[in-house]
């Protein structure tokens, strides 16, 4: 249910007791009209320049040929891999053969662990977005506003990714997925709500991130238009923090033990353990700040996997192995303890969110308040979301495409062996 109507959505308001002098309680309401994960930006412009974040640029861009012959195939097969007139790849998307670059031809998607890790540009600068989420201020990195201490691993392992690096709102990444959002692929809701007279300076505030049904509306030039009417999804994916709000920044009172809402990316699922909250209400009525926490890094990995391991590998410029062991490097903690296996990684995401209407699931009444609605989430929820693309076992399926041995079913023409052609990184 959507509408636009100021009476109408005045009436809801008064109605629910969300605004007039009656009452000291306040409510607000948002949708986030853009978040991506919280990666500093040191350069003075472009994607792959050096700068303060990453001194020599981003990872470069690799030669396939040579990854294929270090793997073991021969110059003439790795050739033949990689040239177009190959029915067995896709265009500028590399083939399934890329996988099966193992110490015994193992699946380097599926079994990382069988290939050596080859390394990864990881950030080496100083200053980075997030929390101090250990306490500790002799660790991690500095914020730009110059507090100590910031837990960023994720940042540390994948700030120096072509997809992932750029000023806020032009990373690639980024970009793709707030389309998806603003497509309509899914909508996240923001409800506030405080217990004083004035939102601005108040101890006891409630925040609620909620997922909604209801796909966003779009202006004519294409942003999310703000002041329209969603309902709340009973959803896995939902957090609720106790907060205070201080000069119109809301901040977490305590680390939230687990605080689950929607990943900026392909994950779907972002659960974080020792959550921290910090929004600033704009003098503009949008919400925008950062969410962050420690999440499970094996779960991202398989997300890049699962969008088709080729077509990640050769567009993003990265190996996927030297994802997972730049992930498992840099994982900072364990649900078990200081001495237990470093299960999550230290992450943070920018989220900006727009004035909206929120209403109660059955779409009857206003929220005017932050509750759980968790306990009635469709156990549809508990389904890991499916592969992008079809992709299994991050290949590529499309008929006639090999999931196996590509040169035993296209193998090296005579032609070809004897003079190859010639291919560059990205080929």
């Amino acid at each position: 249910m959507k509408f636009r109507s100021w009476r109408m959505a005045a009436l809801a308001m008064l109605g629910a007791g969300v605004c007039g002098t009656a009452s000291a309680e306040w409510t607000k309401s948002y949708v986030i009209d853009w978040y991506e994960p919280a990666m500093y930006y040191g350069a003075k412009d472009g994607t792959l320049e050096p700068g303060t974040d990453c001194p020599k640029g981003t990872n470069p861009e690799i030669d396939w040929v040579k990854v294929l012959v270090r793997a073991g195939y021969t110059e003439a097969e790795a050739k033949w891999l990689r040239n177009p007139a190959n029915p067995s790849r896709e265009p500028n998307h590399g083939q399934n053969q890329m996988a099966f670059r193992g110490k015994n031809r193992e699946n380097v998607y599926t079994q990382p662990w069988t290939y050596p890790d080859p390394g990864m540009t990881e950030v080496s600068g100083k200053i980075g977005e997030g929390f101090n989420l250990d306490g500790n201020d002799r660790t991690g990195f500095v914020s730009p506003a110059g507090e100590k201490g910031i837990d960023n691993a994720y940042y540390h392992a994948m700030g120096c990714t072509k997809s992932l690096r750029g000023p806020p709102r032009l990373a690639s990444g980024a970009i793709s997925t707030n389309d998806t959002m603003a497509n309509g692929g899914w909508t996240v809701l923001v409800v506030l709500h405080g217990a004083g007279k004035d939102p601005m300076n108040d101890d006891n505030v409630d925040v609620g991130f909620y997922m909604s049904s209801d796909k966003v509306v779009k202006t004519g030039l294409g942003a999310i238009a703000p002041d329209y009417t969603f309902s709340i999804r009973p959803s896995k994916l939902e957090g609720i923090a106790k907060a205070k709000s201080v000069k119109g920044v809301i901040t977490t009172k305590a680390p939230v033990p687990e605080f689950w809402t929607r990943d900026p990316g392909g994950a779907r699922d972002l659960q974080l353990l020792n959550a921290q909250l910090k929004l600033e209400m704009k003098p503009d009525g949008s919400l925008s700040g950062y969410v962050g926490g420690y999440r499970p890094w094996e779960t991202m990995y398989k997300a890049l996997v699962n969008a088709r391991g080729p077509v990640v590998e050769v567009l993003g410029w990265i190996e996927l192995p030297a994802v997972y062991y730049a992930l498992k490097r840099n994982a900072d903690f364990g649900p078990t303890g200081p001495k237990g296996e470093k299960t999550h990684i230290s992450y943070a995401m920018r989220v900006n969110a727009i004035p909206a209407f929120v209403m109660a699931p059955d779409g009857t009444t206003q929220v005017s308040s932050v509750a759980s609605y968790r306990a009635n989430y469709p156990k549809s929820d508990d389904v890991p979301p499916p592969p992008a693309f079809g992709a299994i076992d991050g290949l590529i399926q499309r008929p006639g495409l090999p999931v196996g041995n590509a040169l035993e079913v296209f193998p090296v023409p005579k032609d070809v062996a004897a003079t190859p052609a010639k291919a560059s990184g990205g080929q």
